[in-house]
């Protein structure tokens, strides 16, 4: 360095962190950072880097409290202020000439030195333009290695990183290293800001089949794959990072204390990428750090024993520590020992004030998320995440605060607000995006559809749900793509899409041959659900019909109450469709039986189940059942805490059925009326269609053929589709006396009734 054509001798460190000061001047430097990226280690007390500063300041010609090229930012650290520029722009290879010093490949770069040193000590570092431009080679040395490596820059629309499982060369004890090394690195990786897959969804992707798996790791922006070596009690840590253009980045580093072996070649790793040294955090020591690890490693590997077994034998030094107890904690949820897991929980956040340790405050008051969603503590629960995301944004890290985002907006959904969910997801899909959990990006996607779904919009929901369930097969999460198939079967249905239904749901049916077995019991009792309704939808209700009596047949005390009743309500749906009224009535009796349907967390389910009940009591002359069981609807409808089109529909169904039943057409027909209304306003054509055949056919009934014509001019476009929109258009032409278009229409309708009774009068219809 220069200053006014004279040389300045300045001692390695401070030179260091004048580098590393120029590099990022856009920003200031926190302290902690700045020692990291100096001296690679974090036990360098303030008090040495602040009197390094002094001397810097002292050589750049500062005098007094001028700070004039670095000033101080109180509770941060210090910043870089003179306006630079870059005087001259060489290649590495040509500056290693004029200095007659060989070029430095990346792979060469000394394992254990800060990522700078080595080729800092250089004399041609050329201008530092009136002390404020700044070595001239260096910087073009740094714009010439950090061109190539644009697709792994900061910014998260530009791809995300993953970190392999490393292999490990050691003894047996040793194992660990493989997942336990590589979720510290991928940790390590984001606190850089480096776009960074989560582990467990990176081992996901790994366990796949072979053509699956390497197409999924090639679709990354960067592949960093860690290896691990221990040779004479020393160890060696080698980090290979591959660009998906086929750029290879290599870094090393040994000591005798593996994880310092790892943060020393990871910030080699990060220095070559262009990016600045993961953030020094304070920490527990790194024998503590190793058995936490260890810990994390047992649970990414799926070995429940191994964690009970390192839980129990956990050391005082680990056992005593708030990072233990939230990986316990953790644990016992992951187990579903929610009552263990709630205890531990809020008794940790009475040890984690706010400000001692927000990270972690906030992390514990994430997990709780569960807990009042299951207790429908709603307010509560959000409440709490609210305090986490204020925590948690002050941190700024990423990765938790998406997750902190994305739970609060369950609890909003959940609640009814769902303005307030939406826009939740809309921060929580950014944050993920910039962690780099394209995993959690098809979360908040499919979060996204089902509240599209909640308002109708099931158009909309379809291809988030479509690119959420591609994403989590190509990235192997086989435990999330249950969510996204029930949605995606859902949405089918509601846009009466009947054979896309049905091929969705032959995505995992049967479960023996498609791969399905690991799913939880309920989530497989509810896609078997769907799969019925998909047969039934597709004229197959005795098919479908059997499915369901197979589910129910063999309770078990595990099993959800609301499915068997939900399911058990479809039979008896299907035996009515089918002119079965006594089994629909034996049916629908037991599917209300108790009371689980009303407890059913989705209150569509419940109105529509209680519609089945209105129309076969209404089919079998049941009339004072039939008024009590309209009476009790509206009841629970009037005590409804949230507006809700869907249910006004079904309650004016009900009302027009009771009227029907009791001889008052006149007050049917001016309840399907106002439902019609509200359908067309959704625009829901499973909904339209529903209520327009009742509508239509009771018209006919009542000799109103001119609006019933109406009507079924506007069902037309599903005849070809739902068999009660063709047998809405064959009614018609029967009442214009189009008797060649009747027996067209009515073959058509029965066809797409398949087993359902014979569509033979008008004068028999569902509300």
């Amino acid at each position: 360095m220069s200053r006014n054509g004279e040389p300045v001798a300045l001692a390695a460190s401070a030179f260091d962190c004048l580098v590393y000061l120029v590099e990022h001047r856009e920003r200031p430097v926190g302290k902690d950072e700045l020692i990291s990226a100096v001296w690679g280690r974090d036990d360098v007390s303030d008090n040495l880097l602040a009197q390094t500063v002094v001397r810097l300041r002292r050589s750049l010609g500062d005098a007094g409290n001028e700070q004039r090229c670095i000033r101080t930012v109180p509770r941060v650290g210090y910043r870089w202020t003179l306006d630079t520029r870059v005087a001259a722009q060489e290649s590495l290879a040509a500056q290693a000439a004029n200095a007659q010093l060989p070029a430095i490949d990346a792979a060469d770069a000394a394992p254990a030195r800060p990522r700078y040193r080595q080729w800092l000590r250089v004399p041609l570092l050329a201008v530092l333009l009136l002390l404020s431009a700044f070595a001239a080679v260096y910087l073009g040395w740094r714009l010439h290695q950090a061109q190539p490596a644009a697709a792994a820059t900061m910014h998260f629309d530009q791809g995300t990183t993953i970190v392999l499982p490393a292999v490990v060369n050691g003894p047996g004890d040793w194992n660990w290293l493989r997942l336990g090394l590589m979720d510290m690195l991928s940790g390590r990786l984001r606190e850089a800001k480096v776009p960074t897959e989560n582990s467990r969804n990176v081992l996901n992707l790994v366990n796949q089949d072979g053509a699956e798996k390497n197409a999924a790791i090639a679709s990354f922006a960067l592949v960093v794959t860690p290896k691990v070596t221990l040779v004479d009690n020393t160890w060696r840590v080698h980090l290979e990072a591959k660009s998906r253009e086929g750029r290879t980045w290599q870094a090393e580093s040994s000591s005798s204390n593996v994880l310092n072996a790892a943060r020393a070649a990871s910030d080699l790793l990060l220095a070559q990428l262009g990016f600045g040294g993961a953030a020094r955090k304070p920490g527990t020591g790194n024998a503590r750090q190793e058995y936490l690890l260890r810990m994390e490693a047992a649970q990414l590997a799926g070995h429940p024993e191994l964690v009970h077994e390192l839980l129990d034998k956990a050391p005082p030094e680990v056992r005593e520590t708030p990072e233990f107890a939230f990986q316990e904690a953790g644990f016992h949820c992951d187990e579903g020992k929610t009552e263990t897991c709630e205890r531990a929980l809020a008794n940790l956040l009475k040890q984690l004030p706010a400000d001692k340790q927000p990270l972690l405050r906030g992390k514990v008051l994430t997990t709780l998320w569960y807990i009042y969603y299951r207790k429908h503590q709603y307010a509560e629960g959000v409440a709490a995440l609210t305090e986490a995301i204020r925590l948690l944004q002050a941190q700024k890290d990423n990765e938790p605060l998406a997750q902190a985002y994305l739970d609060r907006s369950h609890l909003e959904f959940f609640d009814g607000k769902l303005d307030e969910a939406t826009a939740d997801l809309g921060l929580a899909r950014v944050n993920y995006a910039l962690a780099g959990d394209t995993v959690g990006q098809a979360k908040v996607d499919t979060s996204m559809a089902q509240i599209a779904m909640r308002r109708g919009q099931f158009d909309q929901a379809l291809p988030l749900l479509q690119h959420a369930y591609e994403h989590e097969q190509h990235m192997g999460m086989r435990q999330l793509v249950s969510t996204s198939l029930q949605g995606l079967l859902v949405s089918h249905k509601m846009l009466l899409q009947y054979a896309d239904e049905l091929t969705t749901s032959d995505e995992y049916w049967p479960f023996t041959q498609k791969g399905m077995e690991f799913c939880d019991d309920n989530v497989r009792r509810g896609l078997v659900i769907l799969r019925a309704t998909a047969l039934a939808d597709n004229g197959r209700t005795s098919e479908a019909s059997a499915v369901l009596e197979q589910l129910i047949a063999q309770p078990k005390p595990e099993d959800d109450p609301t499915l068997t009743a939900w399911a058990t309500a479809m039979l008896a749906r299907f035996a009515l469709e089918r002119g079965e009224t006594q089994a629909a009535v034996a049916w629908i009796t037991k599917a209300f039986a108790d009371s689980a349907l009303e407890q059913d967390d989705d209150h569509r389910d419940y109105v529509d189940a209680s519609l089945a009940r209105i129309n076969i009591l209404l089919r079998a002359g049941k009339r004072d059942e039939l008024r009590q069981a309209v009476a009790i609807l509206q009841t629970w409808a009037a005590h409804r805490t949230e507006q809700d089109d869907w249910i006004d529909i079904a309650v004016m169904r009900a009302n027009a059925a009771q009227a029907w039943g009791e001889g008052q057409p006149g007050q049917a027909l001016e309840q399907l009326k106002l439902a019609m209304a509200k359908a067309d306003k959704l625009g829901v054509p499973e909904l339209v269609v529903g209520i327009g055949q009742a509508y239509a056919l009771a018209l006919l009934s009542t000799g109103n053929v001119d609006q019933a014509v109406a009507i079924g001019g506007r069902l037309s476009a599903w005849s070809n589709v739902d068999w009660r929109a063709a047998w809405v258009e064959a009614c018609t032409y029967r009442a214009l006396g189009q008797t060649a278009s009747w027996e067209k229409s009515r073959g058509k309708a029965q066809a797409l009734a398949g087993d359902r009774m014979q569509l033979t009068e008008p004068s028999v219809f569902s509300f």
